[in-house]
Parts: C-alpha cells; structure tokens; sequence
C-alpha cells in the first residue's frame, strides 16, 4: 500500500489537512453563532431603548399640560386677588375721600399694581 515514504508524508498531509478544515469549520460555526447572540442581544436593547423613549415623552407631554393648567390657575388667582384688593381699596378710598387728594389715590392704585405684579411672579415661581 505505501511504496515509499512520499505516500506516508502525503497521507499524513491529507490528514493534517482534513483535521485543519474541521476546526476552521467549527471556529467558524461558533463565530456566527456569537455573532447572531450579539445582534439579538442589540435588537433587544433597541427595543427597550424605544420603549423608554416613549414613556419618557408620554411624562413630558403629561407634565407640559399639568403646567399649563397650573399657569392658567395661577393667573386666574392672581387677577382674582388683584380684584378683591382693587375693591378693598377702592371701597376704603371712597369712605374717605374728602380728606385724601388724588395724588394719594394714583400712589395706593401704583401699589396694587405692584402688588399684583409680585403676585404674579410669586405664582410663576411656584409653577417652575
């Protein structure tokens, strides 16, 4: 069967080769195989990714439309109070309006004014 050892070398050769291609198949196999964890492993985490995305825009916009009625609440309690000041005032000013002159009536309505002003960025301060 083997006439010299030329055909051992080549038999052995035939061998080394045969054992070689085996593991680069196997190598191979387990490669695509991280590969394919890998992808799924990033599929996953986009998913999730998108799923806070979502939640985090759904809070955003519940958020925006709390402050939003906030504000509303807040300019409406400000124009109320400025109202119910303006009457007080209005109503003390007129039990005694023969012994207080115009210039004191301009200076209490300059007052309410303020007053409303810092009312107003009191409740804004509130709303942030």
């Amino acid at each position: 069967m083997f006439e010299t050892s030329q055909d051992i070398l080549y038999v052995v050769i035939s061998f080394c080769v045969l054992w070689a291609t085996v593991f680069l198949c196997w190598m191979l196999y387990y490669v695509v195989r991280i590969l394919k964890n890998a992808n799924q492993i990033i599929e996953e985490f986009r998913v999730r990714l998108q799923t806070l995305s979502e939640a985090i825009s759904y809070i955003r916009g519940k958020v925006e439309h709390m402050s939003g009625l906030l504000s509303m609440v807040t300019e409406g309690a400000g124009g109320l109070a400025k109202r119910f000041i303006q009457k007080k005032t209005n109503a003390w000013m007129d039990r005694g309006a023969a012994s207080v002159s115009k210039a004191a009536k301009e200076a209490v309505d300059k007052a309410v004014d303020e007053t409303s002003r810092k009312m107003k960025k009191a409740a804004k301060k509130m709303k942030k």
